[in-house]
């Protein structure tokens, strides 16, 4: 008989949210099934009794009151009584639940609002709910009575808590469940319907299997219309939120309370608070104390599902999973990350992996068999490959023929997968016979083997139905190493060789070149011939390649060792070691075993491990069987049961202890012991016990080291236990050493008294030391040490991995950058612990960079903000990412470490790394204008992944634009090299030419700036866009080009011919353009080569001309700033004030000035700023103004050094100098003018060099030394080439010089040449200084 699904209940317990008990019961003296109450409505329903009820074969209902007849009573609960039914109008059976009358008698308006929120709930429609038809009204016949009662779908099956009656369920079985459960609630969440009172009695298994709700809010819908103050929340307190308790707030988080309590009682049988009384539920819930982990009663719980229900069961609402909808999705997930339910033939995403493959191929066939006879061994054959390498890990491949192929590393990645395949291969190479013959006992089966092949590469991996299937050349490679094996022996490659060196004892086979494959390069072969006993990575790692030094822990050693000196006066005590992966915690403990060796016990060493994190007590009982071992070889009498019985019994052991540890370590039954059977709970507390006194018998003798590694690997068991020994430790010698990752979710302990030594990474001068000290002398360039060093950043593992992978390919003539393969098994690992939905988050963020915003990811994905967020949160957790930033505005994360994002990015296949670029571009371009303005490059790189050169093109030229302007130079450099190279992939020859002349004459500036003007990538960059000047042709003006770069270069280099056949060309192409910005910008460059070359005149009807094209708005003037690095108009003013000032017009050059300053402070170019202040400046010192030249040449040079403006930071230490010598700080000025100079000549700027020497002379004429100023003049007189300018005053300089030194005749002569010249050029400052000099020489007679 069916049975609806509303377990019926007798008289049930009762309680009230926020309010004490009377007589409460202890919550495991109820019946599960009656789960502590139905809800808080039975305070107030339950009191009265039923004053009618209909009988079988009763009417009722509808119109006419004969609608449904009364089948069968189904049972009785706290909110009614339940029925079967007819349902006479639509023919079918349904189930009426009536209302307790008590309800009805509150009034009519109680009437009304339980009818409209119950058609509420009936609008639900969901195979997961069951369903609501109606609410209706039966009126009995004999009297004023209304009862309300429910009409509902009629189900056959059981409830969920007579389910959980029988046994707990299996982890298949329970998330299946759940996730009928959430899918249920996320229906109702969608529509802003909350169930309140979710619970076993509350779930219902049809006998289909379907999963259905009930009593769907009901609860919630009677007690809020009651009229009572403590009556504004419903529920059962089992299952209650801490909301529910506290009367606060409810929303959907407190559906998903519920419904991960569930999920625990499923998993482990019991309730997380089961034995508790509702008091003190009531504080354990509300309490800050998280619930206790599902695994401390369950270790073999998966730790993502673990993960999943902390979350569910956060105790505050804000950091639980947000509804039923994002519940769904997470079970899905967790569902499909660990194969549950995913369905045959599903295809996984294709995925690009580092993988360890195992190929075995039958050796010894016989010559002739019959065709039955070899498909038979043929599946025999498979069978027991398949049998053996999946039991240590290995998925079989599908493959064609004899041979077989396993995958290690996939579906997921562990940290030794090469370990384990190499194991597997050792084991299948010496049990193969016998397995085959147990499976085909037939003599054409004897004298069959198998030889082995183990390679470990990258493989693009798709999934098909049955299997992995591989592409690349690792399977061939694998499949040759295999048939090159004999029988019975096991080949490796030299890859698999590295990651396994020092767990397996091996021999060289010669180098071999694969044949039959795609391979081209030959192949280093080895032998595996035994494993080594079990040893941790870093033992491994130590035996083959020795110690590495330790470096940067000297606090930290210190800090353990003087923990060790208390323990070892009796004051025992734990110390845990934490710190994230690679940081050198086991380097560590090593380094605290050599110092105390010789005083202590440091037997006891223990290692927790991923493949058996949930295995109660593993670490222990491995220590426990290698002590054993090495005792009975030590002495024999512990090799009977009567000799270890008799030695654990003199250590203090009872009889009791003896049979808990003998059952703990499966040794064969003493004889003296009784039979008894301890219960799990007594045996697990009697083996503490004994764990706890041999320790401190060892203790007793000498002081002991007890070590236990990896605790982030820990099974519960194993934590509990260690917190047994710490409290009874303390009065005894034992230190405990521990370690664990340093990651927010690991399950370090945290005991009272534990003493916590955080490793951090090391500093980048201590990441040297620790390389140079690898290295040993070996040669490593400065520029690779400090790429290991920035690239490792302060993890000594990374340090240590890539530094040897350096010198074994620098050994071998090979060059890399890649991710050396023992660091990529250790990321991927980790990468592979992620449930699916986290670790595909962490891929398409590695696309995105080191660094990202949240609000990208938002944009990038379509998930709910809540889920989201609790992704982010998921990758922080696990150590992938850190949250950086300030908490303002959206949130930024970064990968913790830059080998994590290049092992998730390398981990997918190009095509979806390119689609995923693809997808960055287009969202950063529509929907990040800002940041897309302020980092052009990150666009560049994305369209450049994503195989779309001409937009990537276009970004990396703004970004050189952008990076040039900024004065980062090198970077800038970068970006259009990469533009130029990219633009020679384009097909249009035609369109090339004008793009790459644009792109050159932007690479020019940087790279003068970056490497000097006599740089040899300088001169062919500007040397092959002036051949496309050329070639570009009339096209000029409609390419908005950059010219300032090319003039600057060849002004600078002193090369006037090139700078003005520009200047020309420009000043063409405007006239027959009438485009007044050329004209603008080749007049004024015009100006500034005849001004140079001594030609006053021309210089200053150039600059006047420039003046004349350059009226532009303030928004052009900023544009044309951008565009050429100095603004037209500033630059005619700035360089123009300079001819005023050497030709004598020192009121308009001061106001030329004054507006070129002012006009440079509105555009707001620095650039431009720098360029004014330097020529304004230049004209002050020409007419001698030492006040005024300091005061800007100050200002220029600290806006020059912030830039890195290299010419005018440079002739503005020169002016500063000589305006500091000016005014009376000589050797202040003459030294500041020596390094300018210097500046200058490294530059390679070979212009103004007559105008240096010309100051540098004038600074010791005014310290009175003018043999050393005609040195300087002479010097400049004799290489004054095209530069004229400065010609007349090296003459009168000369001439001061000569007359110091008492030459009247020769000074008078160089006077007369200063103003002979100053005159021809229209140079009135210094043919008026000259003059006045000349005025100074006697008369002769």
């Amino acid at each position: 008989m069916g049975r609806f699904l509303a377990s019926p209940a007798p008289a049930r317990a009762r309680g009230v949210a926020q309010a004490p008990l009377a007589r409460q019961p202890r919550m495991d003296s109820i019946q599960d099934d009656m789960d502590f109450g139905d809800s808080l409505l039975e305070e107030v329903v339950s009191s009265d009794p039923w004053l009618a009820s209909p009988v079988p074969g009763e009417k009722l209902g509808g119109p006419n009151g004969r609608r449904f007849e009364i089948k069968l009573a189904l049972g009785r609960g706290s909110m009614g009584e339940v029925f079967q039914a007819w349902d006479a109008e639509l023919q079918r059976e349904v189930a009426l639940k009536f209302l307790n009358p008590q309800t009805v008698s509150l009034g009519s308006r109680v009437t009304e609002l339980l009818q409209q929120e119950a058609r509420a709930i009936a609008r639900l429609n969901h195979e997961n709910i069951v369903r609501l038809f109606d609410v209706a009204e039966w009126r009995v016949e004999h009297g004023e009575q209304r009862v309300l009662f429910l009409v509902m779908e009629y189900l056959e099956g059981e409830s969920l808590s007579a389910r959980l009656h029988r046994s707990r369920l299996e982890l298949k079985e329970a998330m299946a469940i759940m996730e009928g459960v959430a899918a249920g609630l996320a229906h109702a969440h969608q529509r802003h319907l909350i169930h309140r009172d979710l619970k076993p009695a509350n779930v219902f298994l049809t006998r289909e299997g379907t999963v259905k709700l009930l009593d769907f809010g009901l609860a919630h819908l009677v007690a809020s219309s009651l009229p009572l103050p403590d009556m504004s929340t419903a529920g059962t307190p089992l299952y209650m939120a801490p909301e529910q308790w506290l009367g606060g707030p409810q929303d959907e988080r407190t559906d998903v309370w519920a419904a991960g309590l569930l999920l625990y009682e499923l998993l482990t049988g019991k309730r997380p608070f089961s034995t508790l009384c509702a008091e003190e539920l009531r504080a354990r819930v509300i309490s800050p104390e998280p619930v206790p982990s599902v695994r401390t009663l369950r270790p073999e719980v998966p730790r993502e599902l673990e993960q999943l229900i902390a979350t569910a069961l956060a105790k505050d609402p804000a950091r639980r999973i947000p509804s039923g909808q994002e519940l769904l999705e997470e079970l899905r997930e967790v569902s499909e990350h660990l194969g549950l339910h995913r369905e045959q033939g599903q295809l996984a995403v294709a995925q690009r992996r580092q993988v360890t493959l195992v190929c075995c191929v039958p050796l010894g066939l016989p010559a002739a068999l019959d065709p039955e006879d070899f498909d038979e061994l043929e599946a025999a054959f498979h069978e027991t490959c398949e049998e053996l390498l999946g039991q240590h890990g290995g998925s079989v491949t599908p493959s064609m023929g004899s041979q077989v192929l396993a995958c290690f590393g996939y579906p997921h990645a562990l940290e030794e997968d090469s370990r384990h395949a190499v194991h597997a291969g050792l084991i299948l190479a010496r049990n193969f016979p016998q397995v085959l013959q147990r499976k085909l006992p037939r003599p054409f089966s004897r004298g069959l083997s198998v030889g082995v092949g183990i390679h470990t590469d990258r493989v693009a991996l798709h999934e098909s139905p049955g299997g992995p299937v591989l592409s690349g050349e690792a399977p061939e490679v694998v499949a040759w190493l295999a048939r090159q094996a004999e029988p019975g022996t096991v080949l490796l490659s030299e890859a698999t060789r590295t990651l396994v060196r020092g767990a397996f004892e091996m021999e060289p086979r010669g180098t071999r070149r694969p044949t039959g494959t795609s391979a081209t390069r030959p192949l280093r072969v080895f032998q595996a011939l035994s494993e080594h006993e079990a040893r941790s990575r870093f033992e491994q790692t130590r035996a083959t390649l020795g110690l590495t030094p330790l470096v940067g822990r000297e606090r930290e050693l210190q800090e353990v060792l003087s923990l060790w000196a208390r323990a070892r006066q009796g004051q025992g005590t734990a110390v845990l070691l934490r710190g994230e992966a690679g940081l050198g915690k086991s380097r560590l403990i090593y380094e605290v075993r050599e110092r105390v060796a010789s005083e202590a016990d440091c037997r006891l060493n223990a290692q927790c491990s991923a493949p058996f994190s949930s295995s109660a007590l593993y670490p222990v009982i491995a220590l426990l069987q290698r002590l054993l071992e090495d005792s009975r070889q030590e002495d024999a009498a512990l090799a009977s049961p009567r000799g270890l019985e008799s030695r654990l019994v003199a250590l203090g052991l009872s009889v009791e202890h003896l049979q808990a540890l003998v059952s703990l370590l499966s040794l064969p039954a003493m004889e003296t012991l009784p039979s008894t059977q301890l219960t799990p709970e007594r045996q697990k507390s009697l083996v503490f016990e004994a764990l706890a006194i041999l320790l401190r018998s060892l203790a007793h003798k000498r002081p002991v080291l007890l070590v236990v590694e990896d605790l982030h690997w820990a099974d519960p068991s194993t934590l509990e236990l260690l917190a047994r020994l710490h409290e009874s430790v303390k009065q005894s010698r034992v230190l405990l050493l521990l370690s664990t990752r340093a990651e927010p979710r690991d399950a370090a302990p945290r005991w009272p008294g534990l003493h916590v030594i955080s490793l951090e990474r090391l500093s980048e001068k201590q990441t040297q030391v620790l390389v140079q000290e690898m290295v040993r002398g070996r040669p490593l360039t400065s520029n690779v040490m400090r790429q290991l060093v920035k690239r490792t950043e302060g993890v000594p593992l990374f340090a240590e991995e890539l530094t040897r992978m350096l010198l074994e390919r620098q050994a071998a003539g090979e060059t890399s950058s890649s991710i050396p393969l023992s660091l990529h098994e250790l990321l991927l690992a980790r990468l592979d612990t992620l449930p699916p939905r986290q670790k595909m988050l962490a891929q398409l963020c590695s696309v995105m960079g080191r660094s990202f915003s949240s609000a990208l990811v938002a944009a990038l994905t379509r998930q709910s903000e809540a889920a989201r967020s609790r992704d982010l949160e998921g990758l922080v957790s696990a150590g992938i990412l850190e949250q950086a930033g300030s908490s303002a505005g959206p949130a930024e994360y970064r990968f913790r470490h830059a080998l994590i994002q290049e092992a998730a990015c390398q981990s997918l296949l190009r095509s979806t790394r390119r689609e995923y670029h693809q997808r960055i571009a287009a969202v950063l371009e529509e929907s990040f204008p800002e940041l897309v303005e302020s980092h052009p490059e990150l666009l560049a790189h994305h369209y450049t992944e994503a195989a779309q050169p001409a937009r990537a093109l276009l970004w990396w030229a703004r970004a050189g634009a952008h990076a040039s302007q900024r004065s980062a130079n090198e970077e800038a450099i970068e970006h259009l090299t990469r533009a130029l190279k990219l633009l020679q992939t384009l097909p249009d020859a035609s369109q090339r030419q004008g793009e790459e002349l644009r792109l050159l004459l932007t690479l020019g500036i940087p790279l003068v700036q970056a490497r000097g003007y006599q740089s040899a990538e300088a001169e062919r960059t500007f040397a092959r866009a002036r051949s496309l000047l050329d070639a570009v042709g009339n096209e000029l003006p409609r390419l908005e080009l950059s010219y300032w770069g090319a003039f600057s270069f060849y002004l600078a280099r002193s090369e006037l011919s090139p700078a003005r056949e520009l200047a020309e060309r420009l000043v063409a192409q405007g006239q027959q353009q009438e485009n007044r910005e050329l004209l603008a910008l080749g007049h004024g460059m015009m100006s500034m080569v005849a001004f140079t070359r001594g030609q006053g005149r021309a210089a200053r009807e150039h600059a006047e001309l420039a003046l004349e094209c350059s009226h532009f708005t303030l928004d052009e003037h900023r544009r044309l700033a951008l565009r050429h690095w100095v603004e037209p108009r500033v630059k005619a003013l700035a360089y123009g004030s300079l001819i005023l000032s050497w030709s004598g017009d020192l009121e308009l050059a001061r106001t030329w000035g004054q507006e070129a300053l002012a006009l440079a402070g509105r555009i707001g170019h620095l650039h431009t700023s720098a360029f004014a202040l330097h020529f304004v400046a230049l004209g002050s010192q020409y007419w001698g103004d030492v006040v005024s030249t300091l005061e800007l040449a100050e200002r220029c040079m600290a806006l020059s050094s912030e830039h890195h403006f290299r010419m005018w930071r440079s002739g503005a230490a020169l002016l500063r100098g000589w305006a500091l010598a000016g005014l009376g700080w000589a050797p202040q000025g003459l030294a500041l003018m020596r390094q300018g100079l210097e500046q200058w000549r490294t530059s390679g700027i070979q212009s103004s060099q007559s105008h240096h020497c010309g100051m540098l002379a004038e600074l010791y004429l005014w310290q009175r030394q003018p043999q050393q100023a005609l040195e300087v003049v002479d010097r400049a007189l004799a290489h004054l080439g095209e530069e004229r300018f400065y010609a007349s005053a090296l003459h009168r300089l000369r001439g001061e010089g000569l007359r110091a030194l008492g030459h009247e005749q020769e000074a008078e002569a160089s006077f007369k040449s200063a103003l002979a010249i100053a005159r021809e050029q229209g140079a009135y400052t210094f043919e008026r200084l000259a003059r006045q000099r000349l005025k100074t020489i006697p008369v002769r007679a």
